[in-house]
């Protein structure tokens, strides 16, 4: 993949993913209080992904993520913060209301542990989903040097991240901890966001390099 500069008009991309989440949660939408929460939801989680999206272009910039040991380390250093975060929560059963109920910090056990099994409600053994999940982490390890560019490296780091992530849930819980609740439409934990972002950074890539090849076809 080409890189692109990943300017202002870029960060919109961090809209797609939880705009598109409209198409499943709209059948929450049962009163003003959780179409105002569905809103919420939207703008922090454009907040969050554009955050995580600073802090690392900022380490790309010190250190340069191109470099395998660079990469490994910013891998394991943002799965470790999810979890410390989770440890804290879980030890100290730490709970609270940031804007009301619309947006709080709530524990919520997530024994489906991924977002396809929660949506078809498939309940799984920890044993299974540990493998599940190792699997497809060695799968996403082994399509790294497919991502070559700045912005597609970036995005790859970032959503290898919630993967080592969802596998330390597995095997230090064996279910999600989420804690990021927006009150009657979803939960979601610091992983998810890692991918989310991740993902909406990869699908940028895509997009401009076949508006690209349109082009040149063109010509």
């Amino acid at each position: 993949m080409e890189d692109t500069n990943f300017s202002f008009k870029h960060y919109l991309i961090f809209f797609i993913i939880p705009l598109s989440s409209l198409f499943y949660y709209a059948k929450n939408f049962k009163d003003t209080e959780t179409i105002l929460s569905f809103c919420l939801y939207i703008g922090i989680s454009f907040c969050f992904m554009a955050a995580l999206w600073k802090i690392i272009t900022l380490i790309d910039s010190r250190f340069n993520i191109k470099k395998l040991h660079v990469s490994a380390i910013t891998i394991l250093a943002f799965a470790t913060l999810d979890q410390v975060i989770k440890l804290i929560l879980h030890k100290t059963g730490f709970e609270s209301k940031i804007i009301s109920k619309f947006f709080m910090i709530k524990h919520s056990h997530n024994i489906n542990q991924t977002g396809i099994t929660n949506f078809l409600n498939i309940e799984t053994t920890q044993t299974l989903m540990i493998v599940i999940k190792a699997v497809m982490l060695v799968t996403i390890i082994c399509l790294y040097k497919l991502f070559k560019s700045d912005t597609a490296k970036k995005g790859y780091i970032l959503f290898t991240s919630g993967a080592v992530a969802a596998l330390f849930d597995s095997i230090f819980y064996g279910y999600t901890l989420d804690y990021i609740h927006f009150y009657g439409i979803i939960t979601y934990d610091l992983k998810d966001y890692y991918v989310d972002a991740g993902a909406s950074a990869v699908f940028l890539m895509i997009i401009v390099n076949e508006i690209k090849k349109s082009k040149e076809k063109r010509r």
